[in-house]
């Protein structure tokens, strides 16, 4: 469940057996997300993200959180899925190459990837490319 983030939520009730905490509401919620991604200090799975907050908010109120905070460009959803904290996308290598479900804001998304996806031909091969290119240059710095 939620590991640091406990701290911002209010105990209403707690004995020796359970703790109950009262769920966030949407903004406090949106700061739990920015939390596990700056805690994991990497973009982050939906499936992550939902079994971190399982039993504090369900997928569409996790969703529509989601969405609000990539259509104010705090969060970036990555070429791959993942979501991340604005900036990671400069430095981020994508963790997989796989068919994927439809973006949460696909303007944002086209806006970002549209090119590169164009470009290459295919998310997958904008993926492959994208892999390739930060990998080159992380072994350019590592020898230089």
């Amino acid at each position: 469940m939620v590991g640091k983030s406990e701290d911002e939520l209010k105990v209403i009730y707690e004995d020796d057996d359970i703790v109950v905490m009262q769920a966030p509401d949407d903004r406090g919620l949106e700061s739990l997300v920015l939390n596990i991604i700056k805690r994991r200090g990497r973009p982050i799975t939906w499936r992550e993200l939902r079994k971190e907050l399982s039993g504090l908010a369900g997928e569409d109120r996790l969703r529509k959180v989601l969405i609000s905070l990539i259509e104010r460009d705090v969060v970036v959803e990555m070429i791959d899925g993942t979501y991340g904290i604005k900036g990671m996308e400069a430095t981020y290598i994508p963790l997989r190459i796989k068919k994927r479900v439809r973006p949460l804001v696909p303007s944002k998304f086209k806006a970002r990837w549209g090119p590169l996806i164009h470009s290459r031909g295919s998310i997958a091969a904008a993926i492959q490319a994208l892999k390739a290119s930060k990998e080159e240059k992380r072994q350019g710095v590592g020898l230089a």
